[in-house]
């Protein structure tokens, strides 16, 4: 949450209002009600060069004030390692839900004096994970011949994860209701004639996104609320990509006597080489575009010399 010290005018959002010409005039507002309480600098001018200005800056206030509720359904499937095989397989089901989730910049309230509308999916939340893995083993055939020393003591150990994609926050990367943080600003999901461009998304309610703005409330010469600056999309409404990873470990046991053997061990990770995204991008203007992916296929070999 971000609180403002009431030392006077805020140079810089000053300075920005008199360059638009401030048509609804909120200067004379704010140096009005500055002058009607008693300890605040009333000199600062905001003319540029802002003489008689105070360095103005947000502090940031760590509450421990949020709060987050988790619901979960775990089930598993298990097969004790008989006949040559055994298999685990678990399926999750869960939903966390918060209004807060760090104490990081990027993770502050959209309004820091309504952080309670935050309250949302978590950006850790995943609702849907399947794991399987399992073990076979050939063991040793029978017979003495080249066959049935080649097909011996083979072990095949799959590992297979599908999991739903986490959410996101979709931003604006503007500051947009003057909270001073391009990073938590997010768009409005109606459209409004007087702003900027519309972008079309699946993430949105309506199917498109726009970024709010003040152009309207100076065409009727109206003051906006604190919310009626915010985006009226929710926090982490995005959602990224399923994921699918298939790994394999295959090995070979050949042995030297009775004292001496050579394990030979092969590992493939995503061996279907599926494409899985890492993280996409977060700006309302491409919202969910993937920006990087996990490894593809990959190849690991090793040897084991046991005695």
């Amino acid at each position: 949450m971000n609180f403002f010290r009431p030392g006077g005018l805020n140079p810089s959002i000053a300075t920005g209002y008199y360059a638009t010409g401030d048509p609804l005039g909120c200067l004379a507002q704010a140096q009005a009600v500055l002058q009607s309480l008693p300890g605040f600098n009333t000199a600062c001018n905001p003319v540029p060069p802002n003489t008689g200005c105070v360095p103005f800056g947000d502090m940031d206030a760590n509450y421990s004030n949020g709060s987050s509720i988790y619901h979960g359904f775990t089930a598993n499937l298990r097969k004790r390692f008989t006949r040559h095989y055994e298999f685990l397989a678990s399926y999750t089901w869960s939903h966390s839900i918060d209004d807060s989730t760090d104490l990081q910049s990027t993770l502050t309230p959209q309004d820091s004096y309504f952080p309670g509308l935050d309250r949302s999916t978590s950006l850790f939340d995943q609702r849907h994970r399947l794991v399987f893995s399992g073990v076979y083993q050939t063991g040793k055939l029978g017979g003495s011949g080249f066959g049935s020393k080649f097909f011996s003591d083979w072990t095949f150990a799959p590992l297979v994860e599908v999991a739903s994609g986490r959410p996101f926050n979709i931003i604006t990367g503007g500051d947009d209701n003057f909270q001073l943080s391009s990073l938590t600003g997010r768009p409005n999901t109606t459209v409004n004639p007087a702003c900027g461009t519309v972008y079309k998304s699946k993430f949105s309610s309506s199917g498109n996104f726009q970024e709010p703005c003040i152009n309207g409330f100076v065409a009727t010469g109206t003051v906006p609320t604190l919310l009626q600056l915010d985006g009226n999309l929710g926090r982490n409404t995005g959602v990224t990509p399923w994921t699918v990873f298939g790994d394999m470990r295959v090995s070979k046991r050949i042995y030297f006597g009775e004292r001496f053997n050579l394990d030979l061990i092969a590992d493939m990770f995503n061996i279907a080489n599926k494409y899985n995204v890492a993280a996409v991008s977060p700006l309302f203007t491409n919202a969910g575009q993937a920006t990087s992916a996990y490894d593809p296929r990959q190849f690991q070999f090793a040897m084991k010399f046991n005695w």
